[in-house]
């Protein structure tokens, strides 16, 4: 087993999921769908590049917002 970091966005109709220690990027149209999307999408992942020897999470993740000119 590992243990990933992910976010999960709700835009209104969806909630689209991301992985912070992978490229994958998945949605659901419930938080409990994402969820078990981006497991799936990452368990895919892992097995079709062969990097599950190889992965490492981030020790530590932080979420904050910031304001940007736009």
């Amino acid at each position: 087993m590992k243990t990933i970091h992910a976010v999960f966005l709700n835009d209104g109709a969806w909630f689209v999921a991301r992985c912070l220690d992978l490229p994958v990027t998945t949605q659901g149209k419930t938080l409990a769908a994402a969820k078990k999307n981006l497991q799936e999408a990452v368990e895919l992942y892992l097995e079709t590049w062969g990097g599950a020897s190889k992965f490492r999470a981030a020790k530590e993740v932080y979420l904050t917002s910031m304001e940007v000119a736009a």
